[in-house]
């Protein structure tokens, strides 16, 4: 599972080679949309802590069990449809 949030994450992506270069690319891409419509001009850095950020799930990940992502059913979330 991957979390990103700034720009500074997807770089450290890049260069470890955590997921297939081109969902890197096409997560990049999304990256960038979010920071272009949802960037306030007295920002510094776009991140998206506050916005809710994107992860990556990768195989093996407990789908059932994403409570750290806001997603659990204790706080009133409903399960991810999936």
């Amino acid at each position: 599972m991957k979390i990103i949030k700034t720009k500074r994450d997807l770089v450290m992506l890049h260069r470890v080679g955590a997921l297939p270069a081109a969902l890197l690319d096409q997560v990049e891409d999304y990256f960038n949309q979010l920071s272009v419509e949802l960037e306030d001009e007295f920002e510094i850095d776009f991140c998206l802590d506050a916005q809710g950020y994107i992860v990556v799930l990768k195989a093996g990940d407990n789908v059932r069990d994403l409570g750290n992502f806001r997603l659990s059913r204790e706080d009133g979330s409903k399960e991810p449809n999936f």
